[in-house]
């Protein structure tokens, strides 16, 4: 009985409050079938109470040695196990006929003085059983709903922080100097996703851009590519190219040994003449539109970052003319589905670039594409993170 001792609040509030809170319906219960009517109520709630503390204590008992040894709690909560509600079915009748023969021998004798007596005790035992386990599971239900609507809240208001984390994390949406302009997007298709692009500005007027696509997709994904994120932006500088550098997170990624995570990177280095050096980790080859509306794939580079210890990067230079633009994209514009199916795939894509592309402003090139993954998906969810990145070169120009 130690356990039951004061100190322990929630045994003493159904061992005591829960009894004599039950005894109220169960005295009008009786005034309502015996007869006296409501002028014995104060004798059918003392009645009622050897019942309600009877079944309440062996309720308890069966809560705390019996119920966990027939079938252990789920950690998780969830609906109760059959043979559990058996046992507080036993438990509860157990404890009602307890208290009938105890309220025979004190302030009820001869309760029982005919076979009907017997019958009524039983009929009353399972009125009480269906009250008792009617309370106790409607407590239970509306214990983990409270519990669920908190943790949901609690869930909902920390993607809503780290949403807004990860944006802050990437770069402005349009971005131009006078050598460049750029228009980027980043689309999770949770609340948060495993997609990045990012600018960085390197010695001698450079721009380095890139665009990642981690493995996976929500939280962990975001984490991931945070993490990747930043390894990169540590990485980059000095004189070296793309796939230098691609080396370098590669190796990065791999030393922290997450298992069966990884990125897909495409990254970019533009110098103020014109001259692109691209490489690719694993990723979509991006597509060059020349000024003329010619389209070409760049697709020079290795296997996935973070996957392979020594991975290694290839590395392809071309020179731009003012006018041309470079579209890198994840691969949740070309895996976009429609309500049937269909996939958006790289046909479409390149349609859209080869359709007076060249003409528009990256950021109209980007909310064209855009635009078009959500016409083709029609209202369908998407079933992954959608990125692109649109980078113009403008030509060499003064910037006084």
């Amino acid at each position: 009985m130690r356990r039951f001792l004061p100190g322990r609040s929630g045994s003493l509030r159904r061992l005591v409050l829960q009894p004599l809170i039950f005894s109220i319906p169960f005295a009008l219960f009786f005034c309502y079938v015996n007869t006296g009517g409501i002028s014995k109520i104060v004798d059918y709630y003392v009645g009622s109470l050897f019942f309600s503390f009877a079944v309440t204590l062996a309720v308890e008992v069966n809560r705390r040695w019996v119920a966990p040894r027939v079938v252990p709690p789920s950690p998780r909560g969830g609906p109760p196990h059959p043979l559990q509600v058996v046992s507080y079915g036993v438990a509860a009748m157990l404890g009602s006929v307890a208290g009938a023969v105890l309220l025979n021998y004190t302030i009820a004798p001869g309760m029982f003085r005919s076979s009907r007596d017997v019958v009524l005790l039983l009929v009353y035992s399972a009125i009480f059983t269906v009250l008792f386990l009617a309370v106790i599971y409607a407590m239970r239900a509306t214990r983990q709903l409270a519990r669920r609507v908190r943790e949901e809240t609690l869930e909902e208001e920390e993607l809503r922080v780290a949403a807004e984390i990860q944006r802050a994390l990437l770069p402005a949406r349009t971005r131009s100097t006078a050598t460049y302009a750029a228009a980027g997007a980043a689309i999770p298709c949770r609340s948060i996703g495993g997609d990045f692009f990012e600018y960085f500005d390197l010695p001698g007027n450079r721009l380095g851009f890139a665009l990642g696509d981690v493995a996976g997709k929500g939280p962990s994904a975001a984490i991931l590519a945070a993490m990747v994120q930043g390894i990169f932006t540590t990485n980059v500088g000095g004189d070296d190219g793309p796939a230098a550098t691609l080396s370098r997170v590669n190796q990065s990624l791999y030393k922290r040994g997450i298992e069966a995570r990884f990125a897909t990177i495409a990254y970019m280095i533009l110098t103020t003449d014109g001259r692109l050096v691209s490489s690719s980790g694993g990723h979509n080859p991006a597509f060059l539109l020349a000024s003329d509306g010619a389209v070409r794939r760049l697709d020079k580079g290795g296997l996935l970052v973070g996957a392979f210890e020594n991975a290694t990067y290839e590395e392809e230079t071309l020179t731009l003319r003012p006018g041309d633009t470079l579209v890198l994209y994840s691969d949740g514009v070309t895996d976009a589905e429609s309500p049937s199916g269909d996939r958006f795939g790289e046909e479409r894509l390149r349609s859209i670039l080869v359709d007076r592309a060249a003409e528009r402003e990256p950021e109209a090139i980007l909310e064209r594409i855009l635009g078009a993954t959500r016409e083709f998906a029609a209202g369908h969810p998407p079933a992954d993170d959608i990125t692109v990145l649109i980078v113009r070169y403008l030509g060499s120009r003064s910037t006084s």
